[in-house]
C-alpha cells in the first residue's frame, strides 16, 4: 500500500506544489495536496475556510505533514508580505492548524516559515502597493538601519535619517508594523518545537543579503534558537521554494527509518565556490552544506565515503543573473575549468558513484556555457539530480533531495528510472530552455507590462514549444510534452507538463 504525506505547500506554482509530489513518486510516497483553487494566485490569499476543512478530512490519512506556514496563515508566501490583519486572527489560525497534533499524536510535522524578504527594486508585483515608489528606499533604509546597529558608521545612519524623509511616515509605519508581526509570530514558533508540536522547523531566508531588517531578525531567532539548544530542531538558511521539496527527502528518510545519504561536493571553480550568491548572505560552499544539513545529511572529507557525489557548477568570479541580466560577464572566466570538472565527474560515474549536478553559475537559469557539454559528457539517465533555477539556494535544495530519493531507489531495488528522466528532463526544459534562452527572447519581442495575459503565453508557446521538442528528442527520455502554461500570467517562471510514451 502507497504511503502517504500531507504537504501543504508555500503556494500552487510547479515547483512548490507539484515538484514535491514527483520527488515523492521516486519511491512510491504519495503526497497529497490541498486543490489547487484553494491556495490562492500570486497575491490572492488562500480560501482559508477550504483549506482548513481539507486539513482535517486528510489528517487521518497521512503519517507526516509538510506545512507552509505562509499558507496556513497568511493565505501564501506574497500574502504574507501584504496582509494586514492583526496577531489575533493570525494566532487563531495556527492554533486551528496545531489541533491536527493533539488529534492525531502520531502524525510528524514539519514546517516552515519564511523570514519577509526585502526587495531591492520598484516591482510591486508581489510587495505592498507602495512598493512601486519606495521600495529601494525601504531596502536602504532595512540595510544601513541593520549596518549602523553592526558598525556604528556615521554614514551609514546618515543613509537612515535621509530615507526617513524620503519614506512617509504612514509607509514606514505600515511597513515596520508588517514586519514586526511577521517576526512575532516567527518567535511564537519556537515554543512549539519546545512542546514537541512541531517536530522540525525552518526558518528560510527568502532573497537576502548581508544587512538588513531581515537579517537583524534572523540574528534574534538564532538567538533564541541557541538559548534554547535547539540546533538540529530549528534551521536557519538562505531557501524558500525548495524547502517543501527538501523536506519531503528527509521526512520520507525519517518515516522509512533509514540513514541518510552523505555527499561529496566537486566544484567547477574554486573562486566561485567561495563568492557569495545573488540573494544570498553566505559562500555558495556554504549554501551547500546548509542545504545538505537541512536534508538532514552532512559531507564526507573523502569521495570513497560519499554515496552521492555533487558536481557544483560555479561562476568563475560572480554569479549573474539571467532573468535580469546583471553581472554575466563575471561568470565565464578562467578561473573555472568546466571541462576538467566534467571529466572527473565521468570518471567518478564510472567508478559506480550517483552524480548529481547543480548549477549556480547563474541565479535564475542554467549555464549556457556548461550544459551542452554535460549533455555531451552525460545522459540524463546517467544523472542523480539536475537542477538551475532561481536562487542557489532553490537549485541545491532541489538536487539534494532528487538525489537522495534516487540513492533510496536504488537502494529499495524500485523501477523508477521513467520518473527520475521524467523530472531531470523538466529541469532541462524549465532550467536551460526556457529561463536562459526562451525567456530572454520573449521579454525582447513583447512589452509584459502592456501585453494580456494570453497573448503573453501564446508567444511563449511560440517560442518554446518547438524547441523544446527538438531538446527532448536530443536526449534518451521517451517523454511528450501535454501543457504548457504560465502559472502566474507572466514570463518568469513556466510550467511544463510532460507525459512518458510507452516504448
Amino acid at each position: 500500500m502507497t504511503r502517504k504525506i500531507a504537504l501543504i505547500p508555500v503556494d500552487a506554482r510547479p515547483v512548490t506544489y507539484d515538484l514535491p509530489k514527483e520527488l515523492g513518486q521516486l519511491v512510491d510516497w504519495e503526497l497529497i495536496t490541498p486543490p489547487k483553487e484553494y491556495l490562492g494566485f500570486l497575491k490572492e490569499p488562500a480560501n482559508f475556510s477550504q483549506l482548513f476543512q481539507w486539513i482535517e478530512d486528510v489528517s487521518t490519512q497521512v503519517e507526516g505533514v509538510i506545512v507552509s506556514i505562509d499558507m496556513i496563515l497568511y493565505g501564501g508566501l506574497v500574502p504574507s508580505r501584504i496582509n494586514s490583519e492583526n496577531e489575533a486572527v493570525i494566532f487563531n489560525r495556527l492554533e486551528q492548524f496545531l489541533e491536527i497534533k493533539q488529534e492525531n499524536p502520531h502524525l510528524s510535522i514539519m514546517a516552515f516559515s519564511s523570514t519577509m524578504r526585502l526587495s531591492n527594486s520598484y516591482v510591486n508585483e508581489e510587495e505592498k502597493s507602495y512598493w512601486n515608489q519606495y521600495g529601494k528606499e525601504i531596502w536602504r533604509y532595512s540595510y544601513h538601519s541593520h549596518r549602523y546597529q553592526k558598525l556604528q558608521a556615521d554614514e551609514d545612519n546618515e543613509i537612515v535619517q535621509e530615507m526617513k524623509k524620503e519614506i512617509p511616515d504612514w509607509v514606514l509605519e505600515d511597513y515596520l508594523t508588517t514586519r514586526e508581526r511577521n517576526f512575532q509570530v516567527n518567535l511564537s514558533l519556537i515554543e512549539y518545537i519546545e512542546q514537541a508540536v512541531i517536530d522540525l522547523l525552518i526558518f528560510p531566508q527568502d532573497d537576502t543579503s548581508e544587512y538588513g531588517l531581515n537579517i537583524m531578525e534572523q540574528e534574534k531567532l538564532a538567538d533564541a534558537v541557541s538559548q534554547q539548544e535547539l540546533y538540529e530542531k530549528i534551521l536557519i538558511y538562505p531557501g524558500a521554494d525548495e524547502v517543501a521539496s527538501v523536506l519531503t527527502a528527509r521526512m520520507i528518510y525519517l518515516l522509512e527509518k533509514e540513514p541518510t545519504p552523505v555527499f561529496y561536493p566537486i566544484y567547477s571553480g574554486k573562486k566561485g565556490s567561495l563568492s557569495i550568491a545573488m540573494y544570498e548572505d553566505r559562500a555558495i560552499d556554504e549554501s551547500i552544506k546548509g542545504q545538505i544539513y537541512a536534508f538532514g545529511s552532512h559531507t564526507v572529507e573523502e569521495t570513497s565515503d560519499a554515496d552521492v557525489i555533487i558536481g557544483v557548477n560555479v561562476p568563475g568570479k560572480l554569479q549573474g543573473d539571467l532573468a535580469l541580466q546583471q553581472q554575466l560577464n563575471e561568470v565565464n572566466t578562467n578561473d573555472r575549468n568546466i571541462a576538467e570538472w566534467l571529466k572527473k565527474l565521468s570518471y567518478y560515474r564510472d567508478k559506480g558513484k550517483l552524480i548529481a549536478i547543480a548549477d549556480v553559475a547563474y541565479a535564475n537559469g542554467a549555464d549556457v556555457t556548461m550544459i551542452p557539454q554535460l549533455l555531451k559528457t552525460f545522459s540524463l539517465s546517467d544523472l542523480a539530480g539536475l537542477g538551475a533555477w532561481n536562487t542557489a539556494g532553490n537549485t541545491i535544495g532541489t538536487v539534494v533531495a532528487q538525489s537522495a530519493l534516487i540513492h533510496l531507489s536504488a537502494k529499495k531495488e524500485k523501477n523508477t528510472n521513467a520518473v527520475k528522466e521524467r523530472q531531470l528532463l523538466l529541469r532541462l526544459l524549465d532550467d536551460y530552455l526556457y529561463q536562459s534562452i526562451i525567456r530572454q527572447e520573449v521579454r525582447k519581442e513583447i512589452n509584459e507590462e502592456s501585453t494580456s495575459a494570453e497573448t503573453i503565453r501564446k508567444k511563449v508557446n511560440e517560442l518554446f514549444y518547438e524547441k523544446a521538442v527538438e531538446m527532448i528528442g536530443r536526449t534518451d527520455v521517451a517523454c511528450s510534452i501535454v501543457n504548457i502554461y504560465l502559472p502566474w500570467n507572466r514570463t518568469f517562471e513556466i510550467g511544463v507538463e510532460l507525459a512518458s510514451k510507452k516504448v
